[in-house]
């Protein structure tokens, strides 16, 4: 029961915001105070509506389409879209669809980037007129069906290739997420049930991925190889009873066991080298952590090495560097669950000879580590002085900063390719839903709705 607890908590924590506005340190005699900053690094970005006089969609269409746009813009961490104008409409439609308007005009209303697409027949073709240095690019036209959950998939590689032309480095738009979807009867916790699902970054397009009728928790992508896109994850079972980790396939479903061994087995993390596979298990009596070499075709290759323990206390929550060299993970073994970076052991090291280092010192119940691709911070959530929210520790500057803040529980933070974005659930009795945040915009966006609890989001990688 005890170490239930503990790891249900692990999965539920974060900080908050000191009354007096601050962020301080509960285990210092030196308060940390972390300056947020409020000057916006967005560049503003004027979206034109689109044009579709030739095309083969409807009005209410084509609106539907814009706004997914719209929202990708509003939403990569790079740009805004600022309000229409009829003086800002009028410039940029004036004239050929390869006329935009004088450059001089669109900087009087303090516009950095102009996007105009036009649908002819199913396609869309986009122009991008940059005002800072006064260059126009065409996008290549992309198909559209007139299906409404493929054509929002075009839009967001449109997005994405609209920021890729503007930044050089990609967009997260058609990315993906896999969450789990916990519904039942309220009232007899026996009869809920949490399944695996997909959607698009935003929240739509849902694909059920698991049909167990049982508890299915942490899904996680397996990272792809390079050049590809994932094609299967892992996550946690609860079908036999006892939880092991499962490998599933994103194409057809099959899935099979990691391993075979004893014990609850839980939280896996997959290295982006695709060969090791981190997770806690209590095959010795405690939940300590273990590393697995792995294999995405023949799946556990030889035994699992226990890497870390601590006497009467419990481990939790592994997540890898990018290069694979080191892991951070959650521990107790100093009172409060902690986060700890230790480096990955070489095989046939004695568990004696490995340490662990403190990481984070600023709050308490600290909790679901995840490493930035980048590998320059760490995600995680704790709590401080009243709900638990998502903070981030940088390896560069060594400090730990509150990314979210408003009353209501954070948890689960997963990273974005870009390292920039974050999504998270919020977990509250009635209600669990998933919002996404990016280190430049600090209002968060809810993208899940509806019934039943959506948690334990993970990001889909990219190369």
């Amino acid at each position: 029961m005890k170490l239930k607890r503990l790891l249900l908590l692990w999965c539920l924590t974060a900080v908050s915001l000191h009354p007096t506005g601050s962020i301080q340190a509960e285990d210092s005699e030196t308060p940390l105070i972390v300056n947020l900053e409020t000057e916006s690094k967005l560049a503003p970005l004027y979206l034109l509506p689109i044009n579709h006089d030739q095309s083969e969609f409807d009005d209410p269409y084509v609106q539907k389409l814009e706004r997914i746009l719209n929202f990708d813009l509003d939403h990569n961490g790079a740009t805004f879209v600022v309000k229409r104008t009829t003086a800002g409409n009028h410039l940029g439609q004036g004239g050929a669809f390869n006329q935009l308007g004088a450059t001089s005009d669109w900087k009087a209303q303090h516009v950095f980037y102009i996007v105009k697409s036009h649908i002819q027949g199913k396609s869309i073709k986009t122009l991008i007129l940059n005002i800072q240095n006064q260059t126009l690019k065409s996008i290549d036209p992309f198909s559209l069906t007139g299906e409404l959950s493929e054509d929002r998939r075009q839009i967001h590689r449109l997005s994405d290739t609209i920021h890729k032309a503007l930044f050089g480095n990609d967009g997260t738009a058609s990315t993906h997420l896999l969450f789990t979807i916990k519904t039942g009867v309220s009232t007899d916790s026996s009869k809920w049930t949490s399944e695996v699902w997909e959607s698009d970054y935003d929240g739509a397009n849902l694909r059920q991925l698991t049909k167990e009728r049982s508890t299915c928790v942490t899904p996680i992508y397996l990272p792809p190889k390079k050049g590809f896109t994932t094609g299967a994850f892992l996550y946690v079972s609860y079908q036999q009873g006892q939880p092991k980790i499962i490998i599933c396939s994103l194409k057809d479903e099959k899935k099979r066991r990691l391993t075979t061994m004893r014990g609850n087995q839980l939280m896996p993390a997959v290295s982006s080298a695709r060969d090791k596979v981190a997770f806690i298990c209590d095959i010795t009596g405690n939940a300590d952590l273990f590393l697995q070499p792995f294999s995405p075709e023949q799946g556990a290759i030889g035994k699992p090495q226990q890497i870390f323990s601590a006497r009467s206390a419990t481990q939790g929550s592994p997540t890898f560097s990018p290069d694979g060299s080191q892991i951070a993970f959650v521990s107790n073994k100093e009172g409060s669950p902690k986060i700890y970076v230790m480096p990955v052991p070489v095989p046939g090291t004695n568990i004696s000879d490995i340490k662990a280092t403190l990481l984070t010192r600023a709050n308490r119940e600290n909790s679901a580590p995840s490493w930035s691709p980048d590998g320059t911070k760490i995600a995680y959530c704790a709590r401080g002085y009243g709900d638990r929210q998502i903070w981030v520790y940088d390896f560069e500057t060594k400090k730990e900063t509150q990314i979210t803040t408003g009353n209501g529980n954070k948890e689960n933070p997963s990273w974005a390719p870009n390292s920039l974005h974050l999504v998270y659930n919020s977990s509250d009795p009635k209600s669990s839903n998933l919002f996404i945040i990016n280190l430049n915009q600090s209002e968060p966006t809810q993208i899940t709705f509806g019934s039943g609890h959506k948690q334990f989001p993970n990001w889909e990688p990219r190369f």
